[in-house]
């Protein structure tokens, strides 16, 4: 057997297993049914006392909407303070959010990023003697639906100390690339589902997530910051979900706390954000998810097994390349592939799981149309993979200046 039968042979089988990975859940969940615990049985009655901190680089141009749709939510606003923090702003960020009803920090010394912005502000919270039942942390640019809060506080009550929101891409981009997106953020939430209903822990959705004050008080935001003190990088919150499991916590699913988040508008900046994705995604892979895998097949604990297992699982979309590449070189060089038919099966199992998670999309607000767009979108995000260890390194913003928070 020839090092290109064993290669395509081992290909073939890598993505079959990890398609079938994301197939299992669906009929595990139908089969069992809901094994989440304490569904009925609150364990906190009281309603909590929620800090809501929005991390802000110069958006003054969308703080306003924000915190509006924030305190226009359904739930008793008198248990909520809202805390905008301006990290490193040249613009009127601080002065639209006050003039927005917000509370606001300002951070000017430090790295600047989300990670370093968010254990700076639980540090002034506490000498400030803030210390709420919930700490709920919201992106800049997103926007809450109405029973965000309410979504997320029922879910603390049921006794979870780690929430996750539900985001789907907002209407107002209607670029191609965003609709794709839209369609992982789908992609993302009916895994997240099917985990919540194992009782297992979800993927945490940094635009919108809740930590109690328990789980803050023993860790603040340390398991979310890099190991060096560098520039972090986007895939903080991934990173976050797996340490957390491997402290055994599980990350609970809201799926009513819905956030809408634009997603970026530009084709450029989009690309380079899918590259530091897909970097982050393989050294955190690389590190604490293998850690965790190893950590839960000694303790034989499922949650970190299956953490661990979506923290390594690679991109559906570079999967799809692959396994077209795969059916295309069998097609056109039919004399040296050694799989056989075989080949196509990995292609046939990634439309299967597209197919499901359109018609999800469709209900979204995605319209079917999108999967013409398929094609591209797959070359894209291979490409932004293989961009991510090209080119990344000229690309990535100075020490400490990262453009967003």
């Amino acid at each position: 057997m020839t090092v290109l039968a064993v290669f395509q042979i081992v290909v073939v089988a890598y993505i079959t297993i990890w398609i079938l990975y994301l197939l299992a859940f669906p009929l595990i969940a139908g089969f069992r049914g809901s094994c989440i615990r304490r569904r009925h049985e609150l364990l906190r009655t009281s309603s909590p006392r929620i800090v809501i901190i929005i991390p802000a680089y110069n958006m003054a141009d969308v703080i306003g909407n924000c915190v509006a749709a924030l305190r226009n939510d359904e739930y008793a606003m008198e248990h909520v303070i809202i805390y905008v923090v301006a990290d490193h702003c040249t613009d009127d960020t601080a002065e639209r959010a006050m003039a927005a009803g917000a509370h606001v920090l300002t951070r000017k010394a430090g790295l600047r990023g989300k990670t370093y912005t968010l254990a700076w502000t639980l540090e002034q919270l506490a000498r400030l003697d803030v210390m709420p039942d919930l700490y709920v942390i919201v992106d800049a640019t997103a926007q809450v639906s109405p029973g965000f809060l309410h979504a997320i506080s029922e879910s603390w009550r049921q006794g979870e100390d780690i929430i996750t929101s539900r985001a789907v891409v907002s209407p107002t981009n209607q670029k191609w690339f965003a609709k794709c997106l839209g369609l992982m953020l789908v992609h993302r939430y009916m895994q997240g589902w099917y985990r919540e209903q194992l009782g297992l822990s979800a993927w945490l959705e940094g635009r919108g997530m809740a930590y109690s004050r328990d789980y803050i008080q023993q860790f603040g935001w340390r398991l979310a910051l890099p190991s060096e003190q560098k520039s972090s990088h986007p895939t903080e919150d991934w990173r976050h979900g797996v340490r957390a499991a491997e402290q055994g916590y599980r990350v609970a699913l809201a799926p009513d706390a819905k956030v809408m988040t634009p997603l970026r508008r530009s084709f450029v900046e989009a690309t380079k954000q899918n590259a530091r994705w897909e970097r982050g995604r393989f050294i955190n892979a690389m590190t604490h998810s293998l850690r965790l895998l190893w950590q839960g097949l000694k303790q034989r604990q499922p949650l970190k097994i299956f953490a661990a297992l979506d923290g390594i699982q690679p991109p559906v979309a570079l999967m799809g390349g692959v396994a077209c590449a795969l059916a295309l070189w069998d097609l056109c060089f039919p004399d040296w592939s050694s799989v056989g038919p075989w080949v196509f099966v990995p292609f046939v199992l990634v439309g299967i799981y597209s197919l499901m998670v359109a018609y999800r999309g469709y209900f979204e607000g995605i319209h079917f149309i999108t999967l013409f767009w398929a094609p591209f979108y797959v070359g894209w995000r291979c490409a932004s993979f293989i961009f991510a260890w090209t080119f990344l390194d000229r690309l990535r913003p100075c020490r400490g200046q990262r453009k967003t928070s």
